[in-house]
């Protein structure tokens, strides 16, 4: 059962305005009045920094209240979006013109491939780069192709490992590591290569994703195989479909939402990927998006984040594709899994955890799962 909730701050309410895509009237005049009263700014920046929603924030800013600058209370904090914004505008082309390379090598091999997420998200769904914050590429190839992928990234310059901020190197990551990853996961270690070419990015980031069931050694060779049939170009960036990206996001957002490694990370709810949801749902024309995720067998795992997603921004999510793939059971919306079992429902609404970073104390105060607080 859920607790009662307590309204939402003022400073929470305007995170929410200024991270949506598409604004509506009546929510630009409510944000513009927030931007004009006396807010906790650090707060608000802060929410911002943490839910990856700067670049978002930033277009609304420019759009909508640029002109009123001088006078918004708001616009010493104003400054901030823009410095950021522009940052991941320049990380994001430099990192969507080598990702394209790296495509264009793999297509001469024999190798198709998508970008998932990131600057595939960033490209399709916002009308800027700056929009929207990535900081690594996922790649999706046949598993079976696998071993010709990894071969092309060597002789491209990557190395599977971490970054050495000090050396300006990649430093390799064990063997063991490799291996265990690449069994018992969905996709390879990290590969990287450095940049010293570029103004912002220090290396080129890849995770090679071979299927799409996230979290788990699971194999999803048929599924990989249709998105990577239904891939389309998008200005030299191979991509997966407006329909494919969409089940993906919400398959992510569950995952991590429901996980307990991810919540004991504080990794479970960042606001970005639901932004991501509603502005792939503005795109989304396809009236066979229930069908396909139930031919993926991710179709819980969309009504989940669609139902998440309606509670965080309501009015956003179609009401028909709702009841289109509300399953009878809806126990496992509130649930934690360790990957096995059920260790906790949560007894707040998604909303209130949304921005709640003591949310882990509600965990801390079940005495069935003492172990999630080890």
């Amino acid at each position: 059962m859920t607790v009662t909730t307590t309204p939402a701050s003022q400073e929470i309410e305007l995170v929410l305005l200024l991270s949506l895509p598409e604004p509506r009237p009546d929510e630009v005049d409510a944000m513009l009045k927030l931007l004009n009263t006396p807010l906790d700014w650090n707060q608000v920046l802060g929410m911002l920094t943490v839910h990856r929603v700067v670049g978002m924030a930033w277009h609304n800013v420019l759009r909508y209240a640029i002109e009123q600058r001088q006078t918004l209370l708001c616009s010493y904090f104003l400054k901030s979006l823009k410095v950021t914004a522009a940052g991941q505008r320049a990380m994001a082309r430099e990192q969507i013109a080598r990702t394209i390379e790296v495509q264009r090598d793999l297509e001469r091999a024999g190798v198709r491939s998508a970008i998932l997420k990131g600057g595939a998200v960033a490209a399709m769904a916002y009308s800027d780069p700056g929009m929207r914050a990535f900081h690594d590429n996922d790649l999706l190839v046949d598993r079976k192709l696998l071993p010709d992928a990894t071969g092309v990234l060597s002789d491209a310059g990557y190395l599977q490992g971490s970054w050495d901020y000090h050396n300006h190197s990649v430093r390799p990551a064990p063997r063991r590591q490799v291996l265990h990853l690449a069994m018992h996961s969905h996709q390879t270690y990290t590969y990287m290569k450095p940049t010293p070419e570029a103004t912002t990015l220090e290396c080129h980031r890849l995770d090679v994703h071979f299927s799409i069931d996230l979290m788990t050694g699971n194999r999803s060779d048929e599924a990989v195989s249709a998105l990577l049939d239904d891939r389309t170009d998008l200005d030299g960036l191979s991509v997966v479909s407006v329909t494919d990206m969409l089940i993906f996001s919400c398959l992510h957002f569950a995952r991590e939402a429901g996980h307990r490694g991810e919540v004991l990370a504080l990794k479970d709810l960042v606001l970005y990927k639901l932004v991501d949801v509603v502005a792939l749902l503005g795109l989304q024309t396809s009236a066979d998006l229930p069908e396909r995720a139930e031919r993926l067998g991710f179709a819980r795992e969309v009504y989940f984040t669609l139902h998440h997603c309606d509670a965080v921004y309501p009015g956003r999510v179609p009401q028909e594709l709702l009841d289109r793939l509300r399953p009878h059971d809806l126990d496992y919306l509130d649930e934690v899994s360790d990957g096995r079992e059920v260790v906790h429902r949560w007894r707040t609404p998604m909303p209130q955890r949304m921005f709640d970073i003591h949310r882990l104390r509600e965990l801390e105060r079940d005495p069935t799962i003492t172990a999630l607080g080890e």
